[in-house]
């Protein structure tokens, strides 16, 4: 073969066109495709999220409805308001033997506490036995708390029994000796016309006549507390009971969210912590 037929049997280079920035056209133009793409693409999908979530939002019903708030300045953290570490020395007593206990009071050198799962619990030569139960089980989720029980606020009386206060049942007072449980104030008895759905904290006179308790809603019960909380709700009250004539009295109204409750030590006042105010009111 001469040289020359050996040249036109060779495929002929096509011109390489250098541009200013140094890119080979072709280059180019398929980024700019796979570019196009890319955003079609994220578009769609952000779409196809986008408008069933819209969709959602507009044909469910919100279950709180958001009450505005306002806080006054806070107080400066000094005195007896000063922060301190003591709790990082407290010991760690009965771990992992109790669920979700609440409050705590003790006769002698025995305690009892109530616990998440609707039971009273008694403390005693190192020892855990349940005393009581207001509801019934099976209780293992907080679904399943309006049929257990969830003892929360616990105060000795007089008597060296227990006054405890169940956020679904209402009050109780317990012969921790003899096991014997007997309602004081069922849940399912209106209040000025009210139901009281959150009965929380109490505490009561030294002789044991009246007892003074939160009940944080007659809208949500204690499983919905954060609804509560987020929606500012003003329907929480302070009740006064009177264990001789029965009597229920509203002692402060439209609380948010009022949870512990102390009598002072002269009885001549209450303190109630408004829990989503963050304060505490006094009652005369």
């Amino acid at each position: 073969m001469s040289e020359a037929a050996g040249l036109r049997q060779r495929r002929p280079l096509r011109p390489h066109v250098v541009t200013d920035n140094g890119q080979n056209p072709e280059a180019k133009d398929g980024s700019s495709f796979s570019s196009r793409v890319f955003r079609v693409t994220f578009l769609m999908l952000a779409v196809s999220f986008t408008v069933p979530l819209l969709g959602a939002m507009m044909l469910l019903d919100s279950p709180i409805d958001p009450q505005p708030l306002s806080f006054k300045e806070p107080p400066l953290l000094l005195g007896v308001l000063q922060p301190n570490t003591k709790l990082r020395q407290a010991e760690r007593l009965f771990e992992n033997q109790l669920i979700g206990p609440e409050s705590i009071a003790n006769i002698g050198d025995v305690m009892f506490t109530g616990t998440a799962d609707g039971r009273i619990i008694k403390f005693e030569n190192g020892e855990v036995d349940t005393i009581a139960q207001f509801g019934l089980g099976p209780c293992k989720t907080r679904d399943d708390e309006p049929t257990c029980g969830r003892p929360l606020g616990i105060r000795v009386g007089p008597n060296r029994t227990l006054f405890v206060a169940d956020a679904y049942k209402g009050l109780f007072e317990v012969n921790p000796w003899k096991r014997e449980v007997k309602l004081l104030l069922s849940s399912d008895t209106p209040i000025e016309g009210r139901k009281m759905s959150f009965v929380n904290d109490l505490t009561i006179t030294r002789d044991g006549r009246k007892i003074y308790f939160t009940d944080s809603s007659s809208k949500w019960q204690r499983r919905d507390y954060l609804f509560l909380f987020m929606e500012g709700t003003d329907d929480g009250r302070l009740l006064e009971y009177d264990t001789e004539t029965k009597q229920v009295k509203v002692l402060l109204d439209q609380l948010r969210f009022p949870n512990g409750v102390q009598l002072s030590p002269a009885e001549d006042f209450i303190l109630v912590a408004e829990t989503t105010m963050a304060r505490i009111r006094r009652c005369v």
